[in-house]
């Protein structure tokens, strides 16, 4: 069987509908020998919790359907995203004010993937400060961040 992401994730968002403050980031469905392998990666605001994410896998086990797939032979695995997990949205740039990250970007004459420090994030724009200099990206600019780690 062949399901597009659109309707794989479209099956898992209803699965969301319990959990408070808990949102679909990402997910996979592999074959595998036995059957199927579900990969779901959700966040919160706030930060994830372990009950939240054991919510969400018994929600999946119970709610999730695709035309054509047997649960009971489908293996899911619920999770927060790492953080090599590259951000893309408005959303997760949010929970990110204050942090280095490393953002890459299509604007011109300036470096990229560019080392600065979040300072805010609205709608359509994404401010970070870059050495000694604050800018502004146009959210349609940015590809991604990915943050990076203090030891």
């Amino acid at each position: 069987m062949n399901w597009n992401d659109e309707e794989i994730k479209a099956g898992i968002e209803q699965c969301f509908r319990e959990a408070e403050d808990v949102f679909l980031v990402d997910a996979l469905l592999n074959a595998t020998k036995r059957g199927f392998q579900l990969i779901v990666k959700c966040e919160s605001d706030t930060g994830i919790t372990i009950d939240q994410l054991t919510q969400i896998n018994r929600s999946i086990h119970k709610n999730f359907t695709l035309p054509g797939l047997d649960i009971e032979k489908v293996s899911v695995e619920v999770s927060s995203p790492g953080a090599s997990f590259p951000i893309q949205t408005v959303r997760h740039f949010r929970r990110f004010v204050g942090h280095p990250m490393q953002v890459q970007h299509t604007k011109e004459n300036l470096a990229n993937p560019l080392e600065c420090e979040v300072k805010s994030v609205s709608d359509d724009t994404l401010t970070v400060q870059a050495k000694d200099e604050t800018i502004s990206l146009d959210m349609n600019d940015v590809v991604q961040g990915k943050v990076k780690l203090r030891w």
